[in-house]
């Protein structure tokens, strides 16, 4: 499995089609498991750099909400001092880490219904959410090496924001519609996208031409869609 995993990243038009040919939603557990443990490492050996992070965007926050009086803001800015670095090398941070850890199999399983409805409706044919939902699974390896890369460079440099796409121009403000979009522009998240296109071109008989065109408009829409979502959202709670 290992293997396959391996030949994923290096071989995909090859090894995704023996997965699509091969395997079903119980291999495609492999993989998840595989990130999902990367993500609780990164999460404990980062704890420091999380609780920063969530210091600052909860400073931001609270100084920036005119509904605060002046004279609250700074006992409450204590309290939550306190408890975001008590936290974060504690039990409750450890549920952090886990909820991070749960939100990648989550992420798949929309990814997974968003893609085959796209799919169905633009390349025609009927795949179900199990072959599709594998297929994903596997497309999702890139996060692993994106893990083994960015982890010890955000240890080393004690800096959590470390970006591998169009965020490292910094356009606007953490938050914002344009900062968050190209934020999510990424090497590894483009990657991903790949390999689901060969997935997917071998499912439904297409070329991957057409397939990653399909994709990666499904992508496009979707980092539309949350960014702006995001900025609603930010703006709201200013």
């Amino acid at each position: 499995m290992f293997g396959t995993m391996i030949n994923v990243l290096t071989a995909p038009s090859e090894t995704m089609e023996s997965i699509v040919n091969e395997f079903n939603w119980k291999q495609a557990l492999f993989p998840i498991a595989l990130i999902m443990g990367l993500a609780i490492i990164s999460g404990i050996i980062l704890s420091d750099q999380i609780a920063d992070l969530q210091w600052e965007q909860m400073e931001k926050s609270i100084s920036n909400n005119s509904n605060i009086p002046e004279e609250q803001k700074g006992e409450i800015l204590s309290n939550q001092y306190d408890r975001i670095y008590g936290e974060s090398n504690s039990w409750a941070g450890m549920f952090t880490y886990i909820s991070m850890a749960i939100s990648w199999p989550i992420r798949i399983a929309f990814w997974t219904l968003f893609a085959m409805v796209s799919a169905n409706l633009f390349l025609g044919g009927g795949g179900s959410y199990g072959k599709v939902f594998t297929i994903s699974s596997f497309a999702y390896l890139p996060s692993v090496v994106e893990y083994i890369i960015k982890t010890p460079i955000q240890y080393i440099s004690d800096n959590i924001m470390i970006y591998t796409g169009l965020g490292v121009i910094g356009i606007g403000e953490q938050g914002e519609f344009l900062n968050s979009f190209l934020n999510g522009i990424d090497l590894f998240a483009f990657w991903r996208v790949f390999i689901m296109a060969i997935g997917i071109s071998l499912l439904y008989n297409k070329t991957t031409k057409t397939s990653m065109t399909v994709m990666t408009s499904l992508w496009l829409f979707g980092l539309i869609f949350f960014s702006g979502l995001g900025a609603f959202f930010a703006g709201f709670s200013n």
